[in-house]
């Protein structure tokens, strides 16, 4: 016996105990065989995403002559950027206390007017250098500067203030990701800039936080499967930036296949 229904309905409702919501593998209850094509029809997914991950939660910057490393947190979220700021200048248990190798000796403020946000040194006269930002995808590096970028930091070559230093780009810390990727095992696709094989769909995220991303792909053609014949299905949702997407264990996501015979 073998599967002909055009439609395959899936959740990671039914993953496995070692999957998550957004990396899980599904067994079929009966094969595909003989499929001539794949077609990815929709999807839906809770946004629950945090702001940061593990390829952008490093914040690095030069106060006088010490490099300091500030690291947020991947499962917590800001409501508003005042909320952001506090956080960051808390005394005790805030992102400048908790730096690396000590308390980094700066605040932050935020310019509603200019969107922007500015660091200034507790002691005046400080020198305060950015470093340049450049494009390293490594997951968990901090030689990318990619949580620099998202903060408004985005010059490719160093740049310094005298007591302050303001952001010549906007912050971002509340969208995770624009776009989720779906890979999967039965896919050949790399039709993406980094050129990252087996994405069989792209899903715009268009609601905020807290919300139900619901996309049906009315455009796409039918692609070659991996294989005609297959039973096993692994899924992992990427990120912008080609880094794995991480979603609430029960923030279930759901995709809807198409099988051509």
């Amino acid at each position: 016996m073998s599967l002909t229904a055009g439609n395959l309905f899936i959740s990671s409702y039914n993953n496995q105990d070692t999957d998550t919501s957004t990396n899980f593998g599904i067994t079929l209850a009966v094969p595909v065989t003989r499929a001539k094509g794949l077609r990815f029809v929709s999807a839906t997914i809770p946004h629950l995403m945090m702001p940061f991950g593990t390829n952008d939660r490093t914040w690095t910057f030069k106060v006088n002559t010490v490099d300091y490393t500030m690291t947020f947190p991947i499962d917590r979220r800001w409501t508003n950027i005042a909320d952001f700021v506090t956080y960051c200048n808390l005394a005790s248990t805030g992102l400048f206390a908790t730096a690396t190798p000590s308390a980094c000796p700066v605040t932050i403020s935020y310019d509603a007017n200019t969107n922007k946000l500015t660091l200034t040194s507790t002691t005046p006269g400080f020198v305060i250098t950015m470093p340049s930002w450049n494009w390293n995808n490594t997951a968990g590096t901090s030689l990318a500067y990619n949580s620099n970028y998202r903060l408004g930091w985005t010059k490719a070559n160093p740049v310094s203030g005298t007591t302050t230093l303001s952001a010549d780009g906007y912050p971002n810390i509340f969208l995770r990701t624009n776009n989720i990727y779906i890979t999967t095992n039965i896919s050949t696709d790399s039709n993406n800039d980094a050129n990252v094989g087996n994405i069989i769909g792209k899903i715009p995220v268009n609601i905020e936080w807290g919300g139900l991303i619901v996309y049906d792909n009315f455009n796409a053609e039918f692609q070659p499967a991996f294989a005609p014949n297959f039973k096993d299905i692994r899924f992992l949702l990427l990120d912008e930036d080609y880094q794995p997407l991480v979603n609430p264990a029960n923030a279930y996501f759901n995709i809807v296949l198409s099988v051509v015979y």
